[in-house]
C-alpha cells in the first residue's frame, strides 16, 4: 500500500524540527514518503528545511500552504485532500513538535495490511518518561458514545485510509473550525464513514511545552467552551450532538466536580447524562 507520513510544519514547533525529523528518518521500515506541509515559514526558512531533509534516508517533499492563510483546522484538511489526490492509500499522522517509536510506520502497515476494513488506526501517546498519558484505549473505537463525550483519538496518534474520505466528506470538514479539530475529524469518520483499531506496541511520545498544554490541564470552564462549540458544530449534522448540546447547556459549571473516573482522555470532567439511542 502506498504510505506517507504527513505533518504540517509551523514556527512555533521549529525548536523541536530536528527531533522530529529524527524520529522520523530512524523508522524501522523506511518504504514510505515524509510530506511536510508549511503553514507559516518564508520562503528563506523553508531553504534551510530543503537542506536539511536532502540528509534523511526516506523521500521527503514539502508541500507550501503559506499563501493560503487557513486556520489550523484548515491546514489539516488541505493536507488530507493533498495526500489522497497525490495516490496514497494509508497517511500515518504526525505532529511535528512530537517524536515516535522507531517501530511506528512498520507496525501501522502491518495493521492496515492485517485489517482492510477498518478506516483508521491509532497508537498509545505517552511522555519523555514513557508513562501513558491514557490509562486504557479499547482495542476497537466503533461507537461514537466512545468519543462523545471526551478523546483519546489526535492527528499525532492516528492513520486514516485517505481514500476512503469522499472529496464531499473532506469539503464538509470545513464546518469544523473549532479549537478541538482532531475530535471533531474523527467523530465525523466514525458517524459517516467507520470505525477503528489500536496499534499495539506504537507510540506518540507527547511533548509538553508552553503553545502545547491539551490534555495536561482539568481546567472545566475550557472544557466547557470546548464541548459548546464540539457539539454547535456537530449538531448542524447529527441529532445526537443536538441531543448533548442540550443537556450541556443546561449545567451549572460551579456545581460540576472533577470526573472521578477520569481516564487522562481529553475534554472528560464534564459528563452528561446520555440516554439517548443511536
Amino acid at each position: 500500500m502506498k504510505t506517507c507520513f504527513a505533518t504540517v510544519i509551523y514556527k512555533q514547533a521549529q525548536p523541536y524540527l530536528e527531533d522530529f525529523l529524527k524520529s522520523i528518518n530512524e523508522q524501522t521500515d523506511k518504504d514510505f514518503e515524509l510530506l511536510l506541509f508549511n503553514d507559516n515559514y518564508t520562503s528563506e526558512e523553508l531553504g534551510e528545511i530543503h537542506e536539511r531533509i536532502k540528509k534523511l534516508d526516506v523521500p521527503c517533499r514539502i508541500l507550501d500552504l503559506s499563501g493560503m492563510h487557513l486556520s489550523i483546522a484548515g491546514n489539516r484538511i488541505e493536507m488530507l485532500g493533498c495526500v489522497k489526490d497525490l495516490g496514497f492509500g494509508l497517511a500515518i499522522l504526525g505532529d511535528a513538535d512530537d517524536t515516535f517509536s522507531l517501530n511506528r510506520v512498520e507496525l501501522y502497515k502491518k495493521a492496515a495490511e492485517l485489517d482492510k476494513t477498518s478506516v483508521f488506526f491509532y497508537n498509545k501517546l505517552v511522555t519523555d518518561k514513557n508513562s501513558d498519558v491514557f490509562k486504557n484505549i479499547p482495542e476497537t473505537t466503533d461507537s461514537i458514545k466512545q468519543i462523545a463525550q471526551s478523546n483519546y483519538l489526535g492527528m499525532s496518534t492516528s492513520a486514516i485510509r485517505v481514500q476512503e474520505l469522499s472529496d464531499e466528506f473532506l469539503d464538509s470538514l470545513k464546518e469544523g473550525q473549532t479549537p478541538a479539530f482532531d475530535w471533531y475529524l474523527f467523530t465525523r469518520i466514525l458517524m459517516d464513514i467507520g470505525g477503528g483499531r489500536l496499534v499495539e506496541d506504537a507510540k506518540t511520545i507527547y511533548r509538553i511545552y508552553d503553545n502545547n498544554t491539551v490534555g495536561t490541564t482539568r481546567n472545566i470552564t475550557q472544557e466547557y467552551s470546548v464541548k459548546k462549540t464540539h457539539y454547535e458544530c456537530l449538531a448542524k449534522r447529527y441529532d445526537y450532538f443536538r441531543y448533548l448540546l442540550e443537556n450541556l447547556n443546561k449545567i451549572n459549571l460551579d456545581k460540576i466536580e472533577p470526573n472521578q473516573d477520569h481516564q487522562g482522555y481529553w475534554w472528560s470532567d464534564i459528563q452528561l447524562e446520555d440516554s439517548y439511542e443511536i
